[in-house]
């Protein structure tokens, strides 16, 4: 213990050692050297990669009739929700408000899906029996 002069206000203070005065400080997370039973930091293994919206980073436009009908079920006009369409909140209620708009300007059906784009390939995990 080196005995160390710390600023005090009186004159006692500086024959006692500075180690009396300072608060112990102890190591929470850090590894001590030479002990190698201690645990390491890494990342967690389990940790599955964040999911990607299928339609961030595109502009969703409500005369792109091809893209909406994507996400309309083809014997009911029903917009497919989260859950089958996977989009994240802010596309959907893009997709939402372009799909409702097309079908107020005629660009869309309301009732079914236009034939022409049944054939395309799926963007929903929707599945139709066959």
């Amino acid at each position: 213990m080196a005995a160390r002069a710390v600023a005090a206000r009186g004159p006692w203070r500086r024959l006692v050692p500075a180690a009396l005065w300072e608060r112990p400080r102890r190591r929470q997370h850090g590894r001590e050297p030479g002990r190698p039973d201690q645990p390491i930091e890494m990342e967690n293994p389990y940790k599955e990669p964040p999911k990607k919206c299928v339609l961030c980073g595109i502009n969703v436009d409500y005369k792109n009739v091809q893209l909406l009908s994507q996400f309309v079920s083809p014997y009911t006009g029903c917009i497919y929700g989260r859950h089958i369409t996977g989009l994240c909140n802010k596309k959907q209620k893009e997709i939402t408000k372009a799909i409702k708009r097309a079908q107020v300007f005629g660009f869309m059906p309301v009732m079914f899906k236009n034939p022409s784009f049944l054939t395309d390939p799926k963007i929903c995990n929707v599945k139709y029996p066959e």
